[in-house]
């Protein structure tokens, strides 16, 4: 049950500049997942729904998760992420910033980078700082893809989710949910001109 990953987005998004372009997110082709265990034993997929993000030309970002999106395809399990985990009134959604760290170029159609990058991840009032490796991929004139090379492994306890995270285990009646979430995710970018 975790959700954070969220950002935990992320945590992330990406990276990507191109002379003169600006690039914006498309929820519709992309996917935050993020993972939950429980019972020490059972890992559970799970996914946010509404992602926005734009890239500028000089390769800085920002993307934000709208936290009642969040998916887990139990109903009953969202609706108490909603109410005993997130605090949506005063923080609905997860916002990640960043930019590459070396100068990044748009690879072209069908041509694969691997790119650092440094982000923030701002999510129920705290801000914690992540660094990794994206992989980009030119789709040519439908824009870039980007993907995390391996999960974003997420604190949940220590970005202040510790006791709801024991709320929800305590509703669901588990003797265990881990409070480190990993965290992947498929952006696509699409060329605005």
């Amino acid at each position: 049950m975790k959700k954070l990953s969220v950002a935990m987005l992320g945590m992330g998004l990406l990276l990507a500049q191109s002379a003169g372009a600006d690039w914006t997110l498309d929820n519709e082709a992309s996917v935050l997942n993020f993972v939950s265990i429980k019972k020490n034993t059972i890992g559970e997929v799970h996914r946010f729904s509404q992602l926005t993000g734009t890239i500028s030309q000089d390769g800085a970002f920002k993307a934000s998760i709208k936290l009642a999106s969040v998916n887990t395809n139990i109903p009953i399990r969202d609706e108490r992420m909603k109410t005993m985990l997130f605090d949506l009134a005063n923080f609905p959604q997860a916002d990640i910033t960043g930019k590459t760290i070396n100068t990044f170029k748009a690879p072209a159609a069908g041509e694969v980078k691997t790119e650092a990058v440094k982000l923030q991840l701002a999510i129920n009032g705290k801000t914690i700082p992540l660094e990794t490796r994206l992989r980009v991929a030119g789709l040519g004139k439908q824009g870039l893809l980007v993907s995390t090379i391996e999960p974003l492994l997420l604190d949940a306890a220590a970005l202040g989710y510790g006791e709801g995270i024991d709320k929800l285990r305590e509703v669901a009646q588990l003797p265990s949910i881990s409070t480190v979430v990993p965290v992947t995710f498929s952006l696509v970018f699409e060329h605005q001109r």
